[in-house]
């Protein structure tokens, strides 16, 4: 019986055709096309690529294929595939893009040796040609990133969405690659073998001003939902065949954006744990604390600004046991940082802090000097840092404990934040102090960052703090059912 169906589908050519899926990318192209296909792979594709778009109080289906040009971004190939292939199709992949770019001659810096980890990394990522590369805050992906050029040694573009990083990237490049790097971006437009530039930039003079032709295209910190839109204006128009994203948090609480970076780069294609990293000792083990307070004032506001205010940064009660904190670490030989996400916030724990005879310095995006106020911190002239800017991508391995004042519930951003902290220091444990707030709402906030926590470090997360939390939310949830 099977050798009857098995020569019926081969001498059937219409059969044949109707199991094999072609598709095309152009050369210069960011799209894949449908060249050739049975008709209802359309209508599996549009499925398939579309998602729900959060308009706050409404949502909108919006796909990323294209029914009129039968067409769709080349990071979703690989997702493409897997799904048809799951379905018993075949895929035939006709690629007519060619490698365009130019040697840059790269020397690279023998005082970086690459971790066996770092190597898998680069060598899937080459082999690949597209998608993100997922390493802990600490793991040396900048480092990745530049190897990947390295190896190639082909033009190529970063993309970074702020100033710290336009410039830490271009200090990376010239230490580690033994070349200047171009700056696009904070009013300068200056194209080399390795250009790292900035979105907004890009995006407001467009790409097709750029001048020289790059064969990689990288974009740093490539989780952020929030900037997805922007991601995807510009990807669909960088025509590279080597398209890669870095991210130390590629998971997200909005399922529905993230698709849009993916489209851009591809999928996660490589993924190293904190824990395994802390396990080999390339990161810091942490010790987790909470702050716990009373408050002589509760609050009665609705809106969740009057509350934040009053509860998180002009409640002095918290206040006061966050500068506590701060001086013991301090004391303790610690270089702080107190993360904020109000200037005012900043500004008060400053005062509270020099009250108590502790140097300290309040870093924005609006401080002039904030290159300098880091390297004093760095040297170790200020112990404590309060700031409402080192979240993403700064890198001051100097820092061996956070304190997390300005509450919030985004797990990107306490990831982020906290990353800071978990560099090897001898004889030394990487403090994480987040602050426990009463206020239901607050609450709930700090429950979410916790559990991100928990999820982010596995097994270095602290059993008899979870246990408390438990006792902590079921107590919570007790009070709240009283009348």
């Amino acid at each position: 019986m099977f050798q009857k169906v098995y020569k019926a589908f081969f001498q059937n050519p219409q059969l044949i055709a109707m199991s094999m899926v072609t598709f095309r990318i152009p050369d210069g192209s960011a799209l894949v096309y449908i060249e050739k296909a049975d008709p209802q792979i359309y209508f599996k594709i549009y499925d398939l690529l579309t998602y729900r778009r959060d308009f706050g109080r409404w949502e909108k289906s919006e796909s990323l294929y294209d029914p009129y040009e039968r067409s769709f971004p080349v990071g979703l190939l690989p997702r493409v595939k897997k799904y048809l292939n799951s379905k018993g199709y075949r895929v035939r992949i006709k690629d007519e893009r060619r490698v365009r770019g130019f040697k840059i001659n790269s020397s690279w810096n023998e005082g970086y040796a690459m971790r066996r980890y770092q190597e898998r990394a680069v060598k899937k990522a080459l082999r690949e040609k597209v998608g993100v590369l997922s390493l802990p805050v600490g793991s040396g992906k900048t480092v990745v990133g530049l190897r990947m050029i390295h190896e190639l040694d082909l033009s190529a573009l970063i993309v970074v969405h702020t100033k710290e990083l336009l410039y830490q990237w271009a200090d990376k490049v010239k230490e580690v690659l033994g070349i200047e790097a171009g700056i696009v971006g904070d009013n300068k437009w200056d194209e080399r073998g390795v250009t790292i530039a900035m979105i907004q930039t890009l995006l407001s003079r467009g790409p097709e001003k750029l001048q020289n032709e790059y064969a990689v295209l990288m974009f740093d910190e490539c989780h952020r939902t929030s900037a997805a839109e922007k991601f995807y204006q510009l990807g669909l128009k960088l025509p590279q065949v080597y398209r890669f994203g870095l991210s130390a948090t590629p998971w997200r609480r909005v399922r529905g954006e993230e698709i849009k970076i993916e489209a851009v780069v591809g999928p996660t294609l490589f993924e190293v744990r904190a824990d395994d990293l802390i396990k080999e000792r390339f990161l810091a083990k942490p010790r987790f604390e909470i702050l716990t307070y009373e408050s002589k004032m509760p609050s009665f506001s609705e809106r969740y600004k009057e509350l934040y205010e009053e509860v998180i940064m002009n409640n002095m009660d918290r206040n006061r046991v966050i500068v506590r904190k701060a001086v013991e670490l301090a004391k303790a030989g610690h270089r702080v940082l107190i993360d904020v996400k109000r200037i005012e916030h900043g500004k008060t724990l400053k005062e509270m802090l020099e009250a108590e005879g502790v140097r300290a310095e309040f870093l924005s995006s609006q401080s002039p000097d904030r290159w300098e106020v880091l390297e004093e911190f760095k040297d170790g002239k200020i112990p404590v840092l309060i700031s409402t800017l080192l979240k993403e991508g700064v890198d001051i391995p100097e820092i061996s404990a956070i304190i997390l004042a300005g509450g919030g519930k985004s797990d990107i951003m306490t990831i982020q934040t906290i990353g800071r902290a978990l560099r090897p220091k001898k004889g030394m444990k990487a403090v994480i102090v987040d602050v426990q707030d009463d206020d239901p709402l607050l609450f709930t906030h700090f429950i979410e960052r916790q559990k991100a926590l928990k999820q982010y470090y596995g097994k270095y997360y602290d059993r008899e703090m979870d246990s408390k939390l438990e006792k902590d939310v079921s107590k919570k949830r007790r009070s709240s059912k009283r009348p």
